[in-house]
């Protein structure tokens, strides 16, 4: 199933104070499994899923699952309740720290019921990129390359945000096309067909159906000077 995509990528993971794998927890009978896939659906091998007792999750994760095997197959032994979830998966192979450009996870967190038994719980993982699938190379003309600012209400560039553009108002759970994160100039570059779009900006991920729009532009070549008003959320 598909449960989101990206949370913020300066998200800070400390070291879990409980990591249980499936022949840790002796006495336990309630087990989590389930399958860890990219989003065409290859098996993602060595990505954990972090499991919360609650919905704050910038913070100790109370389980960890082991990696997942080359099938994308994890497996956990839990105390039975209610969890949430998060898969994610680091190309570097630390488990701890920001999550970095190329870094893969599952987005907001799942909330997952663990009964007696066994329960299953897939996820699917990917980048910023790869969630909008739309962060292109200009390798052909019908591609232009839009830039510009986000900003504050104060007129202040607007840090790790990302800028969103959409054919309609209304988006469901992935706008068409995502920029990447802003660094600390507030700049975004987004490659779009030519066309008219709304364009907003996010601080979350994935902004969700209620995202706003501050902009509508009729796009026929490149423009560097798009900027875009951050906002409230």
């Amino acid at each position: 199933m598909r449960t989101g995509y990206l949370v913020v990528l300066f998200l800070f993971l400390l070291p879990a104070v409980g990591l249980y794998s499936a022949d840790t927890a002796a006495g336990e009978n309630a087990t989590l499994t389930g399958r860890i896939q990219d989003v065409v659906g290859k098996p993602v091998e060595g990505a954990e899923v972090f499991i919360y007792s609650s919905t704050q999750v910038r913070r100790t994760a109370d389980f960890i699952s082991s990696p997942s095997d080359i099938a994308g197959r994890y497996t956990i032994i839990l105390p039975t309740g209610t969890y949430w979830c998060v898969a994610r998966w680091r190309k570097g192979g630390a488990r701890f720290g920001p999550l970095m450009p190329g870094d893969k996870h599952s987005g907001e967190p799942t909330e997952i019921e663990v009964s007696r038994g066994s329960s299953l719980a897939d996820f699917t993982v990917a980048d910023l990129k790869e969630a909008a699938g739309l962060i292109k190379k200009k390798t052909r003309e019908d591609y232009i390359k839009i830039t510009g600012r986000i900003l504050d209400r104060d007129g202040k560039p607007a840090q790790g945000v990302y800028a969103i553009a959409s054919t309609t108002r209304s988006i469901s759970e992935i706008p068409d096309y995502l920029s990447p994160w802003t660094d600390d100039t507030g700049r975004y570059t987004l490659y779009l067909p030519r066309g008219k779009y709304y364009f907003g900006a996010s601080a979350r991920f994935p902004p969700g159906p209620r995202a706003a729009f501050t902009r509508e532009m009729l796009l026929e070549g490149d423009k560097d000077d798009l900027d875009i008003i951050l906002p409230e959320e």
